[in-house]
């Protein structure tokens, strides 16, 4: 394993639940692939330093029942996201890898401040996940490099954050979304004192809402900050329509997202 980790040439493959479409669909030749399924190293889900460390080759099913054990708030996206067989074959790193702009984990991974610990060989640094995308399919990997664990600090290290995550679709179960949200507040006696809003299906990457999150950041938590941090949506993202949902409603829809969090919190 040491040794193929220098093959900056070839793709490194742990479920495949994307890259197949490539072929099927695209017909797309993909080049040497090295599969790392059988990683034991790849395959840890554990504790480190107050985090949960999650490497590249756990399945999305186990990466996301270790999730929910320790943020309850994630089980509707949990059932939500894809289905049985997708979710036993594909990978909770690969879903981030593949940095899809509808992508449901990334959002959520976002509004709970996780790391990525990227490897090169035997160098490794490590980089906030919302940094990680620098436009359509574009990632901060340095040629040779790929994404050994997500590491997601755990509750009791940052306490006082209350967590929602979740997603409009056509369907409600396996479906593709239109959007999806991860929102994250820090609330102190009625006021904003931190903000993680993150949002999927909005743009050509998941990102923060950064104008949102100032709108909010340091006000009372009432409903004319709110319909400020609404309106501070338009600055953040200009979204596309496609079949699944148009520009406006995409934005609607992340609006009403804000309202449900500030109803429940």
């Amino acid at each position: 394993f040491r040794r193929v980790l220098f093959r900056s040439d070839a793709r490194l493959l742990a479920g495949g639940t994307d890259i197949g479409l490539w072929v099927t669909k695209q017909f797309r030749a993909l080049g040497e692939l090295i599969w790392l399924g059988d990683v034991a190293e790849l395959r840890r889900t554990r504790v480190v330093d107050g985090a949960l460390e999650i490497g590249a080759a756990v399945p999305l099913e186990d990466a996301w029942q270790a999730l929910v054990a320790h943020w309850p708030a994630l089980r509707e996206m949990h059932r939500r996201f894809a289905g049985p067989p997708v979710r036993h074959a594909g990978t909770l790193v690969g879903n981030l890898a593949n940095g899809s702009p509808i992508g449901d984990a990334a959002p959520v991974l976002m509004a709970l401040d996780a790391r990525l610990r990227l490897r090169q060989g035997p160098a490794v640094r490590w980089l906030p996940l919302d940094r990680f995308y620098l436009g359509y399919q574009r990632q901060a990997l340095a040629t040779g490099e790929f994404i050994e664990a997500v590491a997601v600090p755990l509750p009791a290290t940052t306490p006082g954050w209350t967590l929602r995550a979740w997603k409009q679709s056509k369907r409600f179960d396996c479906d593709i979304s239109a959007l999806s949200a991860g929102l994250a507040l820090r609330l102190a006696q009625g006021t904003v004192h931190d903000a993680r809003l993150a949002f999927g299906g909005l743009a050509a990457t998941v990102h923060r809402a950064a104008h949102t999150e100032a709108a909010v950041r340091g006000q009372p938590w009432n409903e004319a900050t709110l319909r400020r941090a609404q309106a501070a949506l338009a600055q953040d993202f200009q979204p596309l329509s496609d079949l699944r949902a148009s520009a406006d409603h995409r934005l609607r829809l992340a609006a009403a997202m804000l309202r449900r969090l500030w109803l429940e919190t």
